[in-house]
């Protein structure tokens, strides 16, 4: 029989081993949950009693039906935040967008940007787990800016060089 210290402060108990282990399973009770054994002195963890170490374990991992690599992230983990890999097409409407600034190329990157960037949040919206709307958005903000931006710089050249060439005649 054994006596748990809970997390309200509250002594609960005497209580059986089974007992015990059917709060593990619910998570009533963790590892460091204090519990003193019938006839101890002091209060101990839960984890330090031979007779609950393997109650702690982790379930054995069930297969999937899919393979998985070794490094692959876990749904909720974080990584799609930072990284969109679920949406490709934000994530390349993002780094063309990036790109698009330099001056030569901005004018061929800035349009893919845009419509990988639309793209993108329209995958989003069918599928909320692929995240990617911010970099999405980026691409379509500098895609559009840049490369209609150097698009309408370079028409501006070509017409005053035209009409430079007209004048001098």
């Amino acid at each position: 029989m054994y006596k748990i210290l809970g997390s309200d402060g509250n002594e609960y108990g005497p209580v059986s081993v089974e007992q015990v282990k059917k709060w593990i399973a619910e998570n009533r009770v963790e590892k460091k949950t204090p519990v003193i054994p019938d006839g101890a002195l002091d209060w101990v963890f839960l984890e330090s009693l031979p007779e609950f170490a393997g109650a702690f374990e982790p379930p054995a991992p069930r297969p999937s039906p899919m393979p998985s690599s070794a490094g692959a992230a876990k749904p909720g983990d974080g990584l799609n935040t930072i990284i969109p890999y679920k949406n490709a097409r934000a994530l390349a409407a993002y780094y063309l967008g990036v790109f698009s600034v330099i001056p030569p190329i901005g004018a061929l990157l800035g349009i893919p940007a845009l419509v990988l960037g639309v793209a993108g949040l329209r995958f989003r919206r069918r599928n909320p787990e692929a995240g990617g709307r911010v970099h999405a958005w980026i691409g379509i903000v500098l895609g559009s800016l840049f490369g209609f931006g150097y698009l309408a710089l370079i028409a501006l050249v070509i017409i005053a060089g035209i009409v430079h060439r007209r004048s001098m005649r």
